[in-house]
């Protein structure tokens, strides 16, 4: 049976040398031969009666490619799941050993592997030093206001209005294009549509301000509404299509007169809106509701300041764990993998991998000294519930286990939610060994702040969100080895 001897050169580089044996190999390769023999169809042979030889000779070079590759995957996969080691990235084929197969004589063959490994060390940093700043947000009673009569305005209702016109309405307008002497041009443009009070140019807003349901103003149809280029214009003022209707010509002044008039009434502060914004039964006053919105405002801002604070606690612990790193594989891996970034040379994209990968190793190590488990379920109910909050909040049965399902599929995005759930579970934890002094800070001095720390390109990120490298293979979870071994085989 096939065999692979280590080799340490260090700390951080090892060399794996796989022996796959003729004999273990040799079975299966007759056998795939002979299969191909009755499978064939060759011109001047009968199908399923080509000789052996003949589809030796035509695709036995593939198919001994492909179980040298499938045993020699096989092999590395399961070692390095059993091996009591942790490796960065993936194995290298060894420079300049290249393997030629033939299938004129089978013979023994010999593969080697460069790994690099994860250095020993025992995580610093956590214990003394200075206490860590949280900012402890005040939320304002105004705020709190502001969020209630925006609730109140989208759990309202739409109604017909015939006074004039505010803002937030949404009016329909019939419109007639006029001629040079301002008078509706006879064969003119006559489009109806709706506009929105609160995308009004300055200009229009003077005009309209005092307009109501039947009142009429003029316009260029290119001044008329905020932000709107030449393609909406035609489609949605005009209703020209923008095919058939290549070659109609018009006019830039129009006048239209208001025909209708919709304004959103805001809903009533009763428990109808209670049940209906917070949940059957979960509010059942004015001031519960208020609270409720207050503890809504406090919790973004808390979620916004455990951002910050984990930053912090995240750049102490990189600091005092500076970790040496086996920089020439990792050189060697980003070219094999063809990871170097566009408009970065390899030595950038390297010296980021290694910032990136020195965290992820600190937090790999922490989650095993405070025990931290992310369970498959876990990924896949934190999957479901961001599907669910891009669907607007809707659960819809059966169609959603198919997307989760689907998403499941894709290593990136189960290797994102796990990191999530342990960046989360590892903050948590990390806020029971540290010394936090809180800080109070209003809403308008604490958003400079996250301003700052955007303008950094360092954004807070809630613990939950946290995006990081994931280039260590785990023991438990290591990936398929096989990946770019069958490119290296060559004939």
């Amino acid at each position: 049976m096939p065999t692979i001897v280590r080799e340490d050169h260090d700390d951080l580089n090892i060399t794996l040398t796989v022996n796959i044996p003729k004999e273990d190999y040799e079975p299966t390769f007759k056998k795939k031969l002979k299969e191909y023999s009755k499978q064939a169809n060759l011109k001047g042979f009968r199908k399923g009666q080509v000789p052996v030889p003949i589809v030796r000779k035509m695709f036995g070079q593939g198919a001994l490619i492909d179980i040298i590759n499938d045993l020699l995957g096989k092999e590395l996969d399961t070692y390095l799941k059993e091996a009591d080691f942790d490796i960065l990235g993936q194995p290298i084929p060894v420079a300049h050993e290249e393997i030629k197969l033939t299938t004129k004589q089978l013979k023994d063959y010999t593969f080697k592997f460069d790994l690099g490994l994860v250095p020993e060390f025992e995580v610093q940093g956590l214990d003394g030093g200075d206490a860590f700043g949280r900012y402890d947000v005040t939320i304002p009673a105004s705020m709190v206001e502001d969020d209630l009569q925006d609730a109140l305005k989208r759990m309202g209702k739409q109604e017909k209005a015939e006074d004039e016109l505010q803002e937030g309405d949404v009016f329909k307008v019939e419109a007639k294009e006029l001629a040079e002497d301002g008078k509706p041009k006879a064969d003119g443009l006559n489009p109806t549509f709706t506009l929105s009070f609160d995308e009004l140019t300055e200009d229009i807003v003077e005009d309209v301000f005092t307009k109501k349901n039947g009142d009429s103003f003029k316009f260029d149809i290119y001044n008329l509404s905020k932000d709107k280029d030449e393609a909406f214009v035609k489609k949605h003022f005009l209703q020209l299509d923008a095919e058939l209707d290549a070659d109609v010509t018009y006019g830039h002044q129009f006048e239209a007169k208001i025909i209708e008039v919709n304004r959103m009434k805001h809903a009533e502060l009763n428990q109808e809106f209670f049940d209906g914004y917070f949940g059957p039964g979960k509010v059942n006053s004015e001031e519960e509701a208020r609270e409720k919105m207050k503890e809504n405002i406090k919790r973004y801002y808390d979620n916004q300041s455990d951002g910050i604070l984990f930053g912090q606690i995240v750049e102490r612990l990189k600091a005092a764990n500076t970790l040496s790193l086996p920089t020439d594989f990792l050189a060697r891996w980003v070219e094999h993998t063809k990871q170097v970034n566009e408009g970065k040379t390899s030595a950038e994209t390297v010296a980021e991998m290694q910032e990136g990968l020195q965290w992820t190793i600190i937090k790999n190590k922490l989650a095993e000294r405070f025990d931290i488990k992310v369970d498959p379920e876990e990924v896949k109910q934190l999957i479901r519930s961001q599907i669910v909050q891009m669907m607007g909040g809707y659960d819809y049965g059966n169609m959603m286990d198919d997307m989760v399902n689907r998403m499941l599929q894709s290593e990136q995005q189960v290797n994102q939610a796990y990191n999530q759930i342990l960046a989360k579970k590892l903050f948590k934890e990390l806020k029971e060994v540290v010394t936090i002094s809180e800080m109070e800070i209003g809403t308008e001095e604490f958003e400079k702040i996250l301003e700052a720390e955007r303008a950094k390109n360092a954004p807070a990120p809630e613990p939950a969100i946290e995006e990081e490298m994931t280039t260590i293979v785990e023991k438990e979870t290591a990936p398929e080895s096989e990946q770019g071994i069958s490119e290296e085989i060559q004939e």
